[in-house]
């Protein structure tokens, strides 16, 4: 699939099963808003996207399917250009992901957000790669693990020499459900410029049982008072887009996989 993106607005796609590239260009000051969303199958997509200068794109890519799903991806964010990307991933299936954020010239900005609930596999690596001075990046990750989930985290906040002025960060949140379960995060700071800003976070626990008691004290199931708690964790991915009515959309779909509706 071949989109370039010349004017401003809000736009639906779907990812046809036999598509296994993927290119989006958005071309110089165009602000632009995509969901894209496919099925998870076993064969690779590869996908490019590039930001031209002084333009915007806000792109969720909500993979939907019950198969395995192996992603490969560049983006190149040039000048004065900012991309927001997120991940959603509610679906049982596998996934493999791979994507490198290079902000290649000054006022180039990355935000990426991923929200899973991991009943399979989801690993995810990241590298955010500051290829000039004055860049941004920031990288914010939720996972909730239930019984038999592997979740694996990498996550690379990169600045080289000469890249000053240049700011790098991240935070995971990781909400494990069953001690059955495997869950790694490996935050990684390569800074080799002094005058920059770089940070990370991590938190991996399990729900916190005087909570679940007090909420079922007050007449929700186990299941609804567990939902209750976890499902602070993915909300942050509903924030992407301003429809109200997606955002609803994403909403219920988030409460009813974690149980609070039946």
């Amino acid at each position: 699939m071949e989109l370039l993106i010349v004017e401003d607005g809000f736009k639906r796609y779907q990812l046809l099963v036999e598509d296994t590239l993927l290119n989006i260009t958005v071309q110089k000051g165009v602000h632009a808003s995509l969901l894209l969303t496919y099925a998870g199958k076993s064969d690779d997509i590869k996908s490019n996207i590039v930001v031209e200068d002084g333009a915007s794109l806000t792109l969720m890519m909500k993979n939907e399917g019950c198969e395995t799903s192996r992603l490969q991806q560049q983006t190149i964010v040039k000048k004065d250009a900012s991309l927001t990307l997120a991940y959603c991933e509610l679906n049982e299936g596998e996934t493999w992901l791979d994507a490198n954020f290079n902000l290649v010239e000054s006022g180039a900005s990355v935000k990426v957000k991923s929200a899973c609930i991991v009943e399979s596999k989801k690993h995810f690596k990241l590298d955010c790669k500051h290829e000039s001075a004055y860049t941004y990046g920031l990288m914010e990750n939720y996972a909730v693990v239930k019984e038999g989930g592997d979740y694996r985290m990498e996550a690379s906040g990169i600045i080289p020499k000469g890249s000053f002025e240049s700011a790098t960060h991240q935070a995971t949140r990781v909400l494990t459900m069953s001690e059955k379960q495997k869950s790694e995060v490996l935050p990684v700071l390569l800074i080799d410029e002094n005058d920059v800003k770089a940070s990370h976070a991590t938190t991996v626990g399990q729900p916190d049982e005087n909570q679940l008691y007090y909420l079922q004290t007050r007449g929700l199931s186990r299941t609804q008072a567990l939902g209750l708690l976890t499902v602070g964790y993915l909300m942050p991915i509903t924030e992407l887009f301003d429809d109200a009515k997606l955002q609803e959309e994403l909403k219920d779909e988030i409460e009813t996989k974690v149980g609070l509706h039946v």
